[in-house]
């Protein structure tokens, strides 16, 4: 049957792996499922789901369509330089780290995702937290490189271009953590993307667009744009997925074409949105990130929705957050109508913590149970997924109030051990 799509031609690596995919008889090779998915099923995509076979290049020395791929989607973002990543934002992350470790003391700014504080310790690095009040004067007296996220999972940009503008001025290597922000490149109506600007900047494509779970881009300008080539090397995993890689090229080329008039759409739609009364939708700088502020806890409105069939990106305190694409635009009424018959139950705020640190060095990991974490020193960071931030970090004492928060959100909590407290002794 012939391949109809009109973006084949405009995606090389797309189109190599639906060739390759067309012509080969019988498989021999990894991925064990020899791409006997064209019946129906989960294993669906399995044609596309391919490996490193003569015209789909090498994730890992590039010359032919990922290297094509690459260069059109540097293009599309702005930037010198725009490596595929499968492994999420995560990889690119953990390669900016390894990056900036060669480059002089690591700072960081606001809040990080769970991911830079795994990546210091993986790589056994340490990195100075800066008040955003104090930034200009620590960066007067120098440093190697500056940590921040722009836009944060709300959909606000909290001044990412001012802080990379500030790098610039006192020769510090600008990072944003860009994982929610992929599609900004791409419609005039969204905020300006980093991707041009910071000197490494990465993206989430699967998060906003067209794209499989996986798929993120490190975007690299300046002295880090080619030496990154070496950090992907280290930290990517060496299976990369072609199915994740070609959807990346595939939506860069639609988004490249049809972006402004999805958002245009978008922002149509949220201007006409008539939330049910006890609810109103929350500014943010990304149009496409609807957050709303429930009457009371958001977690039951979530869960009131998901019974209708309704799934929503995130519940956060007496917020909702959904992420809308062309895909999803066009059901607002019903999602406004199945909020209006769900009650949401007054929220119980959790106190923050400011706990004390303790000495790690020595001691081993071990688990115990919920209930009797309060007192150990926490082995592992934990907070809410999502959006990600740790609210306890590994070496602090847990106290009362957060082993309550602990016991109360054990169930949404990133930094268990299947249900046990990861703790140091």
């Amino acid at each position: 049957m012939k391949n109809t799509d009109e973006y084949i031609g405009k995606a090389p690596l797309y189109r190599a792996v639906l060739c390759l995919s067309k012509r080969d008889k019988v498989r021999f090779h990894m991925p064990g499922h020899t791409g006997h998915g064209k019946r129906s099923g989960l294993l669906a995509g399995a044609p596309f789901d391919l490996t490193e076979l003569e015209g789909l290049d090498d994730l890992h020395a590039p010359r032919g369509a990922i290297a094509q791929a690459e260069e059109l989607l540097a293009q599309a973002c702005g930037c010198r330089r725009a490596y595929m990543f499968t492994t999420g934002s995560t990889g690119c992350m953990h390669a900016a780290l390894a990056f900036a470790r060669t480059r002089g003391d690591i700072l960081y700014t606001g809040k990080m995702h769970k991911s830079f504080f795994g990546g210091l310790q993986l790589l056994g690095l340490s990195a100075e937290y800066v008040p955003e009040e104090q930034l200009e004067e620590r960066l007067k007296r120098g440093a190697g490189s500056l940590f921040f996220t722009s836009p944060d999972y709300f959909g606000n940009t909290l001044g990412g271009e001012e802080k990379a503008a500030l790098c610039k001025k006192y020769g510090v290597i600008s990072v944003a953590d860009s994982a929610h922000g992929a599609h900004f490149p791409f419609s005039s109506l969204l905020p300006r993307s980093l991707t041009s600007v910071a000197d490494l900047c990465f993206v989430s494509m699967h998060k906003t667009m067209e794209v499989y779970t996986g798929g993120a881009v490190l975007c690299a300008n300046g002295e880090a744009a080619d030496e990154c080539a070496v950090y992907r090397g280290l930290v990517h995993t060496t299976s990369p997925s072609y199915l994740v890689m070609a959807s990346m090229d595939r939506a860069r080329a639609v988004w490249q074409e049809r972006g402004e008039s999805y958002y245009r759409a978008i922002n149509a739609a949220v201007k006409k949105l008539l939330l049910p009364p006890g609810c109103e939708r929350v500014p943010s700088d990304d149009l496409s990130r609807l957050v709303i502020k429930c009457p009371g806890d958001a977690q039951a409105a979530l869960v009131g929705l998901n019974g209708q069939g309704i799934y929503c990106e995130a519940a956060f305190e007496d917020k909702l957050i959904l992420i809308l694409t062309k895909f999803n635009y066009t059901r607002l009424d019903y999602l406004c109508a199945a909020l209006a018959q769900i009650s949401c139950p007054r929220l119980k705020r959790s106190e923050g913590f400011c706990l004390q640190r303790a000495d790690v060095r020595g001691k081993k990991t071990a688990f115990c149970r919920v209930e009797e974490c309060q007192g150990r020193i926490a082995g592992a960071d934990m907070g809410l997924y999502p959006p990600g931030v740790p609210q306890i970090r590994r070496g602090e004492i847990i106290d009362k109030k957060a082993a309550k928060f602990v016991a109360e959100n054990q169930a949404r909590l990133f930094g268990l051990a299947y249900g046990r407290v990861v703790v140091l002794e």
